[in-house]
């Protein structure tokens, strides 16, 4: 059986026995992707220190002809993200946006845009994390889906989604908004996946910086 390759984001890892772990991947070549990583807790797997969350890889599988969780075959570190993990308020955001994206897309649903908006949005967060950046992201991530939101009215609130959606990542990292902006603008989103989600983010962003 010929393998097949992927790159790769870990949105989430969990052990499910002695010695292997359940990996979800986000691709860019196949959309989400869950793996078996057999044996990769034992000490000399050459998968020990390539599956974390946030790390990006270069991997190849073995698809699984009976379901959906396909097998691990080789896995090769490209970025780790250290900076993710240096704070709570760092490594939350990271959390979030990698959160964002499982609940946006299904198994195997190719979004090769969302995996570089992805991939882009981590690399942002380890120089510099505001709620700036982050509301972009969410902005971006539904837009990318198909769930692209639509701010009627000149209020504050859609002045501000308005100039967020259609600016770039590098515009939006250099946005400052006051604390009031923020939480409308984060009460817009709670709404917007809410209504399209059916259930609210377990990651819990700081509502007032």
């Amino acid at each position: 059986m010929e393998t097949e390759r992927a790159e790769a984001i870990v949105l989430r890892v969990q052990p499910v026995t002695e010695s292997s772990l359940l990996v979800l991947w986000f691709t860019r070549e196949f959309g989400k992707l869950k793996t078996l990583a057999k044996g990769a807790r034992r000490p000399k797997s050459p998968m020990r220190g390539r599956l974390d969350l946030f790390y990006q890889d270069e991997i190849s599988f073995l698809r699984s002809r009976r379901s959906d969780l396909h097998l691990l075959h080789e896995c090769f570190l490209e970025k780790s993200h250290p900076a993710l993990r240096v704070s709570v308020p760092v490594l939350t955001a990271a959390s979030h946006v990698c959160e964002l994206v499982d609940a946006l897309t299904v198994v195997e649903d190719a979004h090769p845009d969302l995996f570089d908006l992805l991939a882009e949005m981590l690399t942002s967060l380890e120089k510099s994390t505001t709620p700036a950046q982050l509301i972009w992201f969410e902005l971006q991530a539904f837009a990318a889906t198909g769930w692209k939101p639509v701010f009627d009215g000149e209020t504050g609130t859609a002045k501000v989604m308005r100039s967020l959606a259609g600016a770039s990542a590098a515009a939006a990292s250099r946005v400052r908004l006051t604390a009031e902006q923020i939480r409308a603008a984060q009460d817009f989103l709670e709404e917007f996946r809410q209504t399209h989600l059916g259930r609210p983010l377990r990651s819990k962003l700081n509502r007032a910086v």
